[in-house]
């Protein structure tokens, strides 16, 4: 599926396998042919944390790993607590 964050297209993907043993996966904002990779394996709250993990990377490329891994699961716990659940 394409979708648009801070004015690129990315190609977002469920996979299933993603280099270096990750959840997911963003490329540079910078990079041709740009992807965000989940894992296809992950289910619930797992799955939802890492989708919102992989596009703050994409908002946000030049925070470090501290920096949007704590938003991300406050995010998730949220949304979940909500209600919000993904269809597969």
């Amino acid at each position: 599926m394409r979708v648009v964050i801070r004015n690129k297209a990315y190609q977002f993907q469920f996979v299933p396998k993603i280099e270096q043993g990750a959840k997911g996966m963003c490329d540079s904002p910078s990079a041709a042919g740009k992807r965000i990779r989940v894992l296809e394996r992950l289910s619930g709250q797992d799955r939802l944390e890492t989708i919102i993990h992989e596009i703050l990377h994409a908002c946000y490329w030049d925070m470090d790993e501290e920096a949007i891994h704590h938003p991300a699961a406050d995010i998730a716990r949220i949304l979940w607590r909500l209600g919000y659940r993904a269809e597969k």
